[in-house]
């Protein structure tokens, strides 16, 4: 948990010092903040990694599951640390793009797709020159990370 509060017609947002859970107090001088931000993301990466190890392995037990499950007709299994069951369901593909896009053009379904854009695309078309009707642009502020 982080406290921070706008202040001010400029919109600078400023850091309050906040104590952790852990009983960790970050400080509002800067190369402090920067020195805790790249200690603390470097565990969340080492954590994301180990939890991203665990997922593979997870996935990969339950194509076995699924596989065997179905292979020997279940649909309901239990073991010591608790059951699974398994359910079927039809859900669908596209497998013709452009007849799909002419299908959703042609009655309005545009509920069929998810909204969102593709951002680079987007801009490769835009710095060609081209205007692009419903498309504004905000500035995003990202940090880089370099060790020392």
């Amino acid at each position: 948990m982080s406290d921070f509060q706008q202040q001010g017609s400029e919109g600078k947002m400023t850091f309050q010092k906040t104590t952790y859970a852990e009983g960790m107090v970050i400080s509002s001088h800067l190369p402090d903040l920067v020195d805790n931000y790249i200690s603390i993301r470097s565990q969340r990466l080492a954590l994301d990694k180990e939890a991203a190890s665990l997922k593979e392995t997870e996935d990969d037990i339950y194509k076995v599951i699924v596989s065997k499950m179905r292979d020997e007709g279940m649909s309901v299994l239990g073991a010591k640390n608790g059951f699974v069951k398994l359910k079927e369901s039809e859900e669908p593909v596209p497998t013709d793009w452009p007849a799909l896009y002419e299908y959703i053009k042609d009655t309005g379904s545009f509920e069929f797709l998810h909204k969102r854009i593709a951002t680079v695309a987007i801009k490769e078309h835009v710095e060609a020159g081209e205007t692009i009707p419903g498309i504004g642009f905000t500035t995003v502020y990202k940090l880089t990370v370099s060790k020392s």
